[in-house]
């Protein structure tokens, strides 16, 4: 079974979200005043990966995005997005799960609900 490439899977949102994620990881490297070179040293890899990147990538790991993460000073905090208390999507899916099962839809729009 032949895999296929990130660019043939990936969604035009994942895409260039990537971009976004890579180029504001490279302005942040910029700002500290690291060369490439001293970034890519500091998270034990070669300079061609770290730029690859920062130019969002697909096949670049997640581990590395985390330790580009730690070197630059940035990932505390990053697992609040994923907690289920700050997820919007979960809370919108539960407020129409309720709405069903009280048969009250139309009663609680969504402009009366404060996320």
């Amino acid at each position: 079974m032949k895999l296929k490439k990130w660019d043939q899977v990936l969604t035009g949102d994942a895409a260039l979200l990537l971009k976004e994620v890579g180029g504001l990881l490279s302005e942040a490297r910029r700002r500290r005043g690291m060369s490439l070179v001293g970034l890519a040293g500091r998270a034990g890899v070669d300079r061609r990966t770290v730029a690859q990147l920062e130019l969002g990538h697909p096949g670049v790991s997640l581990g590395l995005f985390f330790q580009v993460l730690s070197v630059l000073n940035l990932g505390q905090g990053i697992e609040e997005f994923l907690k289920p208390e700050n997820d919007i999507e979960t809370a919108a899916t539960n407020i129409r799960r309720i709405r069903r099962r009280q048969k009250i839809i139309g009663k609680i729009r969504d402009d009366e609900v404060n996320f």
